[in-house]
């Protein structure tokens, strides 16, 4: 059996000992503690003197020390004289890179193993999932879809507003090519019973095995066609159970939510007494949402309220993450990465994500790549960060700044200041982005009786700019003009922004902090008045 000496810092010292202990049966493992606090914190030279003054020369086969430190780990070899490879990043991969090194392929000495067998580490991710899930009964089914007391699964469903046929269509079709595991029909106001029952069966045609729901402004609304044609009763309430039960078989399942949120300890009583109620009408499909409420407003109360009503209740429980990133004027990618996760955390069952306003474009699939990360991290035991698959919703910045050095030329070198623009004396273009058909479209005019001479069409701002030049004999000034607008509109059409020409499409925070400063300046103008 070989020796295994795992390396580890202070932080992360309770879960390396407890992979120890899952390992005992294949390998004499032992654990070394080092003094630092997490492993960003030192380097394989401070591991080499700490490891050659408390450990002295080793007999283990293999040591592995974490992949976030610093460095190379020959400094160690040499320290303690046996053989240290760089390990995962974090914990939770540690039995694969000894599972991998057993099967003969080679560790590195510089690299993390999760960075260097990244194809192993992904194929792996799925496996372990599929086991953990394995292992688990499901509570009980919806549409054909398990739903479990606690995550994973961590099912997701958007809800899509009856309102807009042609905009239901397409975000259902969306949903399902992003794994979406369901679909609520939400109706924001009056809506026509017999509409909510078509876009249901719609649902259920596109959806196939899948939870079909019905959100409506009133449970008393509900009819039996429509209570006929879903699996689940959104933001029902103690006082509703008369009605639903009359609507509604054991088959169906309901969404219970409490009477008030003033006080955590009322909403977990009017939740208990509305489970209590469910149950005994025959009930038993119950999924529990505490309510999640936007910053500002009692959303950390509301995280105390769910965590409670987690602890209190052994039903699955629904957590909406359109709560929180609809009613924040922030970009939804990074709110939804860690309120999925939170959700997941929490114990949440089911996420329900929503796509209404034009500032959470993509919403959707925001949510599909954010479950993605939180079932790694929660595999692998790590925050939501280095996916061995490249997970991640860093749409608009990076993760490394990939600065380069500007090479040296011996040509002579031009200091560019601001230089007007000369007009193209026969043309002039117009630009728009038509989100409704996911398409560029420009307009190239002629600057004498201002007649539109051609339209090109197309998603491709390089092919489009090529097209026009060939078509029409532009300026030089007038083509440099025409790529750089082109390529601004094309990244307002994959993001999802406006597009206006001639105007800044992206402004960073500093501009905004300028313009904060500046309006905090004039209200600073303003002087309170005493009275006394």
């Amino acid at each position: 059996m070989k020796r295994v000496l795992l390396v580890t810092t202070r932080s992360a010292q309770g879960m390396v000992s407890e992979i120890a202990r899952s390992l005992s049966g294949k390998y004499w493992v032992e654990v070394f503690v080092s003094s630092a606090v997490v492993a960003q914190f030192i380097s394989c030279e401070d591991l080499a003197t700490e490891l050659r003054e408390k450990l002295g020369r080793c007999d283990y086969d293999i040591v592995l020390v974490p992949g976030l430190v610093a460095g190379s780990t020959r400094v160690v070899e040499e320290a303690i004289g046996c053989t240290v490879y760089k390990g995962p990043k974090y914990a939770g991969d540690i039995p694969l890179a000894l599972d991998l090194l057993e099967k003969g392929l080679k560790l590195s000495k510089d690299v993390p193993a999760d960075d260097l067998l990244k194809d192993f580490f992904s194929a792996d991710l799925a496996r372990r999932y599929a086991s953990v899930v394995s292992m688990k009964r499901a509570l009980f089914t919806l549409g054909g879809r398990e739903v479990f007391t606690d995550p994973p699964p961590l099912l997701l469903l958007v809800e899509i507003s009856a309102s807009d046929r042609r905009k239901f269509d397409e975000k259902l079709v969306r949903a399902v090519e992003a794994g979406f595991e369901g679909v609520v029909v939400g109706c924001p106001g009056r809506c026509e019973q017999s509409l909510i029952a078509e876009l249901a069966s719609r649902a259920r045609e596109v959806l196939g095995s899948g939870i079909i729901g019905v959100d409506l402004p009133r449970v008393g609304d509900l009819t039996k066609d429509v209570a006929d044609s879903v699996d689940l009763v959104l933001n029902v309430t103690g006082k509703d159970v008369d009605v639903v039960a009359h609507l509604i078989g054991s088959d169906k399942g309901v969404v219970v939510i409490p009477d008030t949120v003033d006080r955590v300890e009322d909403s977990l009583a009017s939740l208990s007494t509305a489970t209590s109620k469910l149950v005994e009408v025959g009930i038993s499909k119950i999924v529990v949402d505490p309510l999640i409420r936007p910053p500002g407003v009692g959303f950390a109360e509301s995280i105390t309220r769910f965590y409670q009503s987690r602890k209190s209740f052994n039903y699955p429980h629904l957590f909406s993450t359109a709560n929180v990133y609809e009613m924040v004027d922030a970009d939804s990618h990074g709110m939804i990465a860690l309120l999925v996760t939170m959700a997941f955390e929490l114990g949440a069952s089911l996420v329900l994500a929503t796509e209404e306003s034009d500032k959470v474009f993509r919403a959707i699939e925001e949510h599909a790549v954010a479950r993605y990360m939180t079932y790694s991290s929660y595999l692998r035991r790590s925050p939501p960060k280095d996916s061995p698959d490249g997970a991640n919703l860093l749409i608009v910045k990076s993760k490394r700044s990939g600065l380069r050095a500007v090479p040296s030329i011996s040509a002579p070198t031009v200091e560019v200041g601001t230089v007007e623009y000369r007009a193209d004396p026969r043309y002039y273009v117009k630009i728009y982005v038509d989100h409704e058909r996911r398409q560029l479209v420009i307009d190239v005019l002629s600057r004498d009786s201002g007649e539109t001479l051609a339209r090109f069409l197309g998603k491709e701002a390089m092919s489009l700019a090529r097209a026009v030049v060939r078509m029409f004999d532009l300026t030089p000034e007038h083509v440099a003009y025409l790529g750089y607008e082109l390529g601004k509109a094309e990244l307002a059409l994959r993001l999802g922004r406006s597009y206006e020409q001639d105007s800044e499409l992206i402004t960073g925070p500093e501009d905004k902090l300028r313009h904060l400063r500046i309006s905090a300046k004039s209200l600073n103008t303003v002087r309170p008045t005493f009275v006394g």
